[in-house]
């Protein structure tokens, strides 16, 4: 792989075959420095196949790439309200979610490290994802999800042949056991919140949003935001497009939360240069986004404020008319992803989105991997 793995709180220098989930030096969030600055030849990217990959002088590059043929995801306007709004459609990805793009390029980086067990904790998506890649790359694959997960996703994680392991009480419990067990067995952790490759795969997600507005950015994208992967792989991905300059700025970025758990919020709203997280996290149907702190919290922050975004907060009822508002508007997805109607309708309230905007939502999973929660919804 070209570039280096290193920490940037202290400095510490990992190579390009670190081990190490997070710095050992001072616990914190490893980052990737490429080695050489992105380019897009768009002339180039235009004759290659419709996949993540046709962005390859922008990515780390790999002997042999892990891929189920990731395609460029659509971009389909549909009405929100009185808006009209670009649904980014990353639910269409192989295994149903957006975690393809970051699973992908993780799992070609321990391929390459020549990695052959590994373990992991997710919500549902990104063990799904995981467990996904892993059976491409012939990696054996041990995922703790809170027992409480969409079945779908459970359902998901077995097929692919990874072990899952159900973990009693909320969504940090998994993350708690999962510590417990590479304590006492040095299991490699391949952790999709902490890995630096993981948000690299996510970047793409900016690029085919900028090739498929003729190479400009919108004015505003809306992200779910639980560990902020998709906020924090767009804002890097639309930062590469301003250095190469093939954008004049960034979008404003939006996070959406669920009110229950709303730690970004919070820190937002107080001005905060970092996230603490919640103490009381409640249930919320958008369990994609229930985590009650993100590991790159200031990174997260960071963005929103460089960005000019901002953060929003939806309550249960309106997460549950999402859905259906997106059933109708003809997606299907999850509560989580559902969250973002909401998130357009207030912010065009309080004046953050205009009708000039470019507005893009990304819709980051598939309804069917929800589909009971969906189905109670509409009973």
């Amino acid at each position: 792989m070209n570039g280096t793995i290193y920490c940037p709180s202290c400095a510490t220098d990992y190579g390009s075959r670190a081990l190490p989930y997070r710095c050992t030096a001072c616990g914190g969030a490893l980052s990737l420095a490429a080695g050489h600055s992105p380019s897009f030849p768009r002339q180039q990217i235009a004759r290659r196949p419709a996949t993540m990959w046709r962005y390859a002088e922008a990515l780390p590059s790999f002997d042999r790439p892990i891929s189920l043929g990731e395609p460029t995801t659509p971009l389909v306007p549909f009405q929100c309200g009185d808006l009209e709004v670009l649904a980014k459609c990353e639910h269409l990805l192989p295994t149903g979610s957006y975690k393809d793009r970051g699973a992908s390029l993780l799992m070609s980086y321990l391929s390459e490290l020549g990695i052959e067990e590994a373990v992991e904790d997710s919500s549902g998506n990104a063990g799904a994802a995981m467990a996904a890649y892993a059976a491409r790359a012939g990696l054996k694959l041990k995922v703790f999800c809170p027992a409480s997960a969409s079945a779908g996703k459970l359902v998901q994680i077995q097929l692919y042949g990874a072990e899952l392991v159900r973990v009693e009480g909320p969504r940090i419990r998994s993350t708690e056991t999962l510590l417990e067990y590479i304590e006492t067995t040095g299991a490699f952790y391949a952790s999709h919140l902490w890995h630096p490759l993981f948000i690299e795969g996510i970047k793409t997600t900016a690029f085919e949003i900028a090739e498929q507005l003729d190479w400009s950015a919108p004015d505003v994208v809306l992200c779910p935001v639980g560990a902020g992967s998709i906020l924090l792989g767009v804002y890097l991905g639309f930062k590469d497009l301003l250095d190469a300059g093939l954008i004049a700025q960034l979008p404003r970025l939006v996070a959406v939360q669920s009110y229950n758990v709303s730690p970004v919020y919070q820190a937002f709203s107080a001005g905060a240069d970092h996230i603490v997280p919640a103490t009381d996290p409640q249930p919320t149907l958008a369990e994609g986004i229930a985590l009650p702190g993100p590991v790159r919290g200031g990174e997260i922050l960071q963005a929103l404020n460089e960005s000019a975004g901002t953060v929003v907060t939806v309550s249960e009822e309106n997460i549950a008319a999402g859905v259906q508002a997106m059933g109708t508007a003809g997606f299907c997805v999850e509560p989580t992803s559902a969250i973002v109607w909401h998130g357009v309708q207030e912010l065009y309230q309080q004046g953050f989105i205009t009708p000039n905007d470019t507005t893009v939502a990304v819709l980051s999973g598939h309804g069917l991997k929800a589909a009971q929660s969906i189905g109670d919804l509409l009973s």
